[in-house]
């Protein structure tokens, strides 16, 4: 018996063997060719097959998925029709006499680098879409015979990396999971596993083809993967099986149940998505609106800020999406680690307590208000509201507020129309505000409590540094004073309070907030319903005991 360990992305369990999935994408030949008019033509022939064969895959994975989830395979048609990419293509044959396939392969993998050298992890997870719209092309120019495709038994996929259309590709029947030494919880590939209810586990270290016919167990929460298991060993993972389908089960059943404790407190389960492509997610999860959805994948890593009407189409989507649901849009939230070029926004050592926030906002005015005049715009298709990032002082929401009347006054002119009932919230991230709460509170229609950069900052910890993973204490009694002391001003002012970030889906500090009378909690869309069953397991002794704990 042999364990290894990766990342768990995606939940469940499965027994089986193991079939190893071989790509054979990165040994695409070189060579010059002599009739360019040839290889060009045989290029783009390959291109049109290509288009066809993504869009089968779209239709296949509109019978498992939405079609918000499905989308991918459209995206991948775009990415081959681009502009930047033909040409490139195009220029490698004819002047450099490359074939076809490496031409290919070689544009591809110069554009997904820039993306995948990028900070943001959105961003980065492109890199996998470009390199999977171009691998569907070269198949075509050099067909091969995939593996697995004629087995009948179910069995978990194990591979490098497996790449969306490779995915939805493989028969669902055959499939009882996957185990991939490349991948992260964020691609497109762990997106459908999530979706198809399939257990993935990545970042394996060292080849998994040693393991191709094998018996395996993977643990797509623990990350943990067992070759060859004894007896003793199955029979565990038997029974921890069935406890996670009867626990899942349990959640199913959660759907449509109103979020209230046993002592009959009531509390809102909004969904928080960084991207529209966390719309559907949002939808299926029994959430009650969107209450956090960041906009600053709209300005990043690109050459020029995103043009109003761009924005409003993304506002416009969301919007209509959810119909008269309260759909909260965070204002972007911009710093030097999210790489702007085309704003003054200086390298720095801890961008973290640098030049970001609501601060970038308020020195680029023509960002700002073109930002403000689409969601304004936008604002006619749904029950908006906005939320102020980084905020510090009660003199940034006051010049927020002259803005937004100089943006309505200007809509005014043009008759454009806009939503008169549009309420504007403060994100309390810092210490400062948290201890300024009832100012704050007493100018803002609402305000929202962001615990990632709560905590943070009053820890005086990186979070994201594995150094301090053993000293970083999310539980820790100065945030959850901070956070209780911000919900008394809230209610002191008759305000709603919601709280955000990581804490909010940990099911563990859910009597906390409940304790603390919050409003609204909001959660990723995959923790909503845990959220629920743990929000209805709680009682008034519950709330009692731990702020007595607190102190």
């Amino acid at each position: 018996m042999l364990e290894l360990y990766g990342k768990g992305v995606s939940d469940g369990i499965a027994i089986g063997k193991l079939a190893f999935y071989s790509n054979s994408s990165d040994n695409v030949p070189k060579y010059s060719v002599t009739d360019t008019t040839a290889e060009l033509k045989r290029y783009k022939n390959a291109v049109k097959a290509a288009k066809r064969h993504l869009m089968s895959l779209y239709e296949e994975a509109c019978k498992h998925l939405s079609k918000s989830e499905s989308v991918i395979f459209q995206t991948h048609i775009m990415i081959l029709e681009d502009s930047k990419f033909v040409e490139t293509v195009e220029s490698l044959i004819l002047t450099k006499h490359l074939n076809a396939e490496f031409a290919v392969k070689d544009t591809a993998m110069k554009i997904a680098e820039i993306f995948r050298s990028m900070d943001d992890e959105y961003l980065q997870q492109r890199y996998t879409d470009i390199i999977d719209a171009a691998n569907t092309v070269q198949e075509i120019l050099r067909p091969k015979q995939k593996p697995l495709s004629g087995d009948a038994e179910p069995v978990i996929v194990a591979a490098s990396e497996l790449l969306p259309s490779e995915t939805i590709s493989l028969k669902q029947r055959n499939l009882l999971g996957f185990v991939t030494t490349k991948g992260s919880r964020n691609s497109h590939t762990a997106i459908l596993a999530r979706t198809l209810g399939l257990p993935l586990v990545t970042q394996i270290k060292g080849s998994l083809s040693r393991y191709d016919g094998m018996e395996a167990i993977i643990d797509g929460q623990s990350g943990r993967v067992v070759i060859s298991p004894d007896h003793n060993t199955v029979a565990h993972y038997r029974a921890k099986q069935k406890h996670y389908e009867q626990q899942q089960q349990y959640l199913r059943d959660q759907i449509g149940l109103p979020s209230v404790t046993k002592d009959g407190q009531a509390i809102t389960l909004s969904s928080s998505i960084d991207t529209l492509d966390g719309v559907e997610a949002a939808k299926n999860s029994d959430a009650v609106g969107v209450g956090l959805f960041k906009t600053d994948y709209l300005f990043a890593k690109r050459a020029k800020p995103p043009t109003e009407q761009e924005q409003v189409a993304v506002y416009e989507t969301l919007l209509r999406t959810f119909e008269n649901q309260r759909i909260v849009i965070q204002l972007a939230n911009l710093g030097s680690e999210k790489s702007i070029p085309y704003l003054d926004i200086p390298e720095e050592k801890n961008p973290a307590i640098g030049y970001k926030g609501i601060r970038v906002l308020l020195d680029n005015k023509e960002l700002f208000m073109t930002q403000l005049r689409a969601l304004f715009r936008a604002s006619v298709n749904g029950n908006l509201a906005i939320l102020l990032p980084m905020v510090n002082n009660i003199e940034e929401i006051d010049y927020v507020k002259r803005t937004i009347e100089e943006v309505k006054l200007a809509l005014r002119a043009k008759r454009q129309k806009y939503s008169p009932n549009i309420a504007l919230g403060t994100m309390i991230e810092t210490p400062a505000a948290a201890l300024i709460a009832d100012e704050i509170c007493r100018i803002s229609d609402f305000v929202m409590i962001g615990t990632n950069a709560l905590t943070q900052y009053t820890l005086a910890m990186d979070r994201e540094n594995q150094k301090l993973e053993y000293f970083y204490e999310p539980y820790h009694k100065g945030v959850l004073r901070l956070i209780r002391y911000v919900c008394r001003m809230a209610h002191t002012y008759h305000k709603p309070v919601a709280v955000g970030g990581e804490l909010a889906s940990d099911t563990h500090m859910t009597k906390s907030f409940l304790a603390f009378e919050a409003d609204e909690l909001v959660v990723v869309p995959s923790k909503l319903l845990d959220v629920k069953a743990a929000v209805r397991a709680v009682d008034a002794a519950d709330k009692e005991a731990f702020l007595q704990r607190l102190g």
